[in-house]
């Protein structure tokens, strides 16, 4: 019987950390870009729902949940079950979870009513364009405060902890 206990050296758990964060900005990206191209970002102006492919829309949404669920299940979990030792981003993830949260459940919110593909109603249809601008503006947000923490990820132990003085 091995008794030993499950402890990771720094460096790998570093490692891992940048993996998820590479994880984490890919899919970020994804979304960004199918964002724009669903709200009219890219310089086209979209007047009306019809206007919006709806492969498109589902993709997006598809997209959505596996960013926000990367960022629960890879990045915020470690430090969720208390496994992070750093105070430094103990202290920052306290701070900026609860509005992390917020994008998260208007974002689930978002991809449970649009996810249905045609199956929604015109008043839905017609209300695509203003719930996409606000899931925008959460999306910026909770991109903010993703970048914050990830910073202070990647920081150094010794500038971390200089930073709390």
């Amino acid at each position: 019987m091995n008794d030993s206990v499950d402890i990771q050296p720094a460096t790998d758990r570093r490692a891992r950390t940048r993996k998820e964060i590479k994880q984490l900005i890919s899919e970020r990206n994804e979304v960004l870009a199918l964002y724009c191209s669903l709200a009219g970002c890219d310089g086209s102006k979209i007047t009306s729902a019809d206007e919006i492919d709806m492969d498109t829309l589902q993709e997006f949404c598809q997209l959505l949940i596996d960013y926000i669920a990367t960022g629960h299940f890879e990045l915020y979990s470690r430090i969720s079950e208390g496994k992070e030792r750093r105070h430094e981003i103990i202290s920052l993830a306290n701070a900026i979870y609860p509005r992390i949260e917020k994008t998260t459940a208007l974002a689930v919110d978002f991809n449970d009513t649009y996810d249905g593909g045609n199956n929604f109603t015109a008043d839905l249809k017609n209300k695509l364009p203003q719930k996409l601008s606000s899931l925008g503006e959460e999306l910026a947000t909770r991109i903010e405060l993703e970048d914050q923490l990830i910073n202070t990820l990647l920081m150094p132990a010794t500038e971390a902890e200089a930073m709390l003085q």
